[in-house]
């Protein structure tokens, strides 16, 4: 596997790391390859760190070169051949072709073939391939077996292209290190070729279970948890433990162990800056990171969210129209109740300055910065906001822990066939979701709705196990009877998770029942039994938000998508806490009833539309509810034109000059809680309420 042309775009979408990948292409155009008769030639297996794939060569000038490269390193496996010039049977030359995968970002793939694949990929004609002669010579098995002169077979595997990965070719040298391969689930190709000399690939480095360093810590907690009640686990140790644990807990569990970067933790000052590093490097097909998702917080941050349903601030959704000059920063919703809502703040108003600092040019970015990012209780900083209607809106906010409302608007919308309903939900993140969202369901299945319009466009997140409960309120029993909801897939040394031990343990089935989060558990699940949902979405509707739509389209509820792309998330984690600290590390893929997964460049919407910032939520003349109601009444995309206020580009031309959130929300996540640390509070589970239904108010006629 290599990265090549076109090298200038592919430096402009990935930047630097691509820069070594694009010499080596450069460098191999005009190689001119040597051929001579039964030259002994030895093939070696290349890695390349920048988009995780092997590469194979048997030409001496062009591994010098690739020995050279950062991105390229040796994996100790190479095999015996003779060049390809001057080969007679029972020798046969391999070719080799060049396969464009992704022309936008410049990723490359390679096929290695003996002279039938190479006669027909040349008959063919495929534009995407090119020819880069022959590479070396081996023996062709006959019957799938080696001959005496030739007795060690070289077997070959193969990963199909996803948006993730990128397609590739593995030869391994012995039964065992190719049935390693298929369990990493690659496809089996068998025996290729027969080579009558090898040497394996170098083994990986062995880590002391992490188990031995858990919760040895620097700054060991004392008592108990305020939101859990449960006793902290902490014991004295140092950082150097800690960094420990980090490095062997994310080799046992990360999804792409394999990937993570050998970096030495005492170049780090602290634990959270190795935890950092210790992620995947790999670019996807696109030239996107692969990993984008893996952060950390504080456990007190997490369990304040998800016990409590509070997080710190103002009270604002922002919408980051531009992050560079000239920015554009507009509110998209307001807490009731918050320090925003108190203050007259309102959805639509945009900013025009932060602490006398110009919004649009101020060279004053640390300022900006600093009032979209309180860090303390009682914080104030002063805001100049442009209402969506004109004029000008001064307000001082003051941050402070604010309540997170996850429905908060539940409402039914009349028209000429029917009752159709419209659910705002913003996080599956808290425990107070379920029980919103239960009694919201609940409202509008009295009410009799027959369509149902759920508005995800700022929901990035939160537990799987809310959102299948979600799903099965939609579809109800019939869709959704012994049918999973996901099908979880971790590491290959990992086949049924972290806590399972069969494959029951890695499916996640359609909850039918409440869980004891916020109202009693064990209770039926109201339903809608809806064939069909409209969902509103943007970049901002990630991970739980996602595989809510996934789930449902895997039991053939169609999920008709209106607004924009969504944020391409299909990983999951457990919030895992040591020592205070709560890392979200990617731990699992899931893929839907059908197999679907695999969505890093998020799920397209049916019917683009821009989010309207000018009209309130549950307005029905508000864009993409209109946008919903027009294409359940005509069945097609009606999409109004959008205002230059609703289109968001999210600009970062000079990323020194950029506003932003310092970290994600902590919403922004796909959560499969740890057996035995769930985020609940056992004792208040005993008095929590049965489910009533919450009527929806009339938002109109359609």
């Amino acid at each position: 596997m290599s990265m090549s042309q076109p090298c200038t775009t592919a430096r402009e979408k990935v930047g630097a790391a691509f820069t070594s990948l694009c010499t080596f292409a450069a460098a191999l155009i005009g190689m001119v390859l040597p051929a001579a008769a039964q030259q002994p030639v030895t093939v070696v297996e290349y890695y390349n760190a920048s988009i995780a794939t092997y590469f194979l060569t048997g030409r001496a000038s062009e591994q010098s070169i690739l020995d050279s490269l950062v991105d390229f390193k040796r994996t100790g496996m190479s095999f015996q051949a003779v060049a390809a010039g001057g080969a007679a049977a029972p020798l046969a030359p391999v070719c080799r072709y060049r396969i464009v995968v992704n022309s936008a970002s410049g990723v490359t793939s390679h096929f290695y073939g003996m002279p039938a694949d190479c006669a027909l990929i040349a008959s063919a004609g495929l534009t995407n391939f090119s020819n880069e002669g022959l590479d070396f010579a081996v023996t062709v098995p006959a019957n799938g077996a080696c001959p005496l002169s030739a007795p060690l077979p070289v077997y070959r595997a193969f990963r199909k292209q996803t948006q993730v990965d990128t397609p590739n070719h593995r030869y391994s040298i012995s039964a065992a290190a190719y049935q390693e391969m298929l369990v990493r689930g690659w496809t089996g190709e068998g025996i290729v070729f027969c080579v009558s000399g090898s040497t394996p690939e170098s083994a990986r480095a062995a880590l002391i279970p992490s188990g031995v360093f858990e919760d040895r810590c620097a700054v060991p907690r004392v008592g108990s948890s305020p939101y859990t009640g449960r006793s902290y686990p902490d014991r004295a140790g140092s950082l150097s433990d800690e960094k420990s644990w980090l490095r062997s807990w994310k080799d046992e569990n990360y999804l792409w162990y394999r990937e993570i970067p050998d970096l030495d933790g005492a170049l780090f000052s602290t634990a959270v800056g190795y935890y950092d590093a210790l992620k995947t490097p790999v670019y996807v097909p696109s030239g996107k990171r692969k990993d984008q998702f893996s952060w950390s917080q504080s456990t007190a941050e997490y369990e304040q969210s998800a016990v409590g349903g509070a997080s710190f601030g103002y009270g604002i959704r922002w919408s980051f129209v531009a992050t560079s000059p000239p920015r554009k920063l507009v509110v998209a919703m307001v807490t009731p109740g918050s320090p925003a809502a108190n203050a007259g703040v309102l959805r639509g108003d945009s900013v025009v300055s932060i602490d006398g600092v110009d919004l649009a040019f101020g060279n004053d970015v640390n300022t900006l910065n600093r009032g979209l990012n309180p860090t303390a209780s009682g914080e104030s900083h002063r805001f100049v906001f442009q209402p969506a209607a004109g004029g000008s809106r001064n307000a001082t906010l003051v941050a402070t822990s604010v309540t997170i409302q996850p429905v908060p608007l539940n409402g039914v919308i009349d028209t000429s066939s029917g009752k159709v309903g419209y659910l705002v939900l913003t996080t599956f993140s808290t425990n107070s979701t379920e029980a919103a969202l239960v009694n919201a369901i609940a409202g509008l299945q009295q009410a009799g709705v027959n369509d149902l319009i759920l508005d995800l466009r700022y929901n990035s997140g939160g537990l799987v196990a809310i959102s299948s409960q979600l799903a099965y309120m939609i579809a109800g029993p019939a869709r959704t009877a012994g049918k999973a909801f996901s099908r979880d897939k971790f590491n290959d040394k990992l086949p049924y998770g972290i806590f399972g031990n069969s494959a029951a343990d890695v499916t996640t089935p359609f909850y039918t029942a409440t869980q004891g989060r916020s109202v009693a558990a064990g209770q039926a699940l109201p339903t809608l039994n809806l064939g069909r949902v409209f969902v509103l979405t943007t970049g901002n509707s990630c991970s739980a938000s996602e595989s809510l739509i996934n789930g449902l389209r895997g039991v053939d509820v169609e999920a008709i998508t209106l607004g924009g792309t969504t944020c391409g998330k299909p990983y999951a984690f457990y919030p895992w806490d040591n020592c205070g600290t709560t890392y979200y590390s990617i731990q699992i893929t899931a893929a839907n009833n059908k197999g679907e997964g695999d969505y890093v460049e998020g799920f397209s919407a049916t019917c683009p539309v821009a989010d309207d910032l000018t009209r309130v939520l549950g307005d029905t003349q508000e864009g993409m509810l209109s946008a919903a109601l027009g294409r359940r009444a005509a069945g097609v995309c009606q999409a109004p034109a959008a205002s230059a206020q609703t289109k968001q580009t999210a600009n970062a031309a000079d990323p020194a000059q950029a506003i932003g959130l310092r970290q994600p929300a902590n919403e922004a996540l796909a959560i499969i809680e740890r057996p035995g640390r769930e985020a609940v509070n056992p004792g208040s589970q005993k008095s929590l309420p049965v489910v009533r239904p919450v009527a929806p108010v009339l938002l109109g006629r359609y």
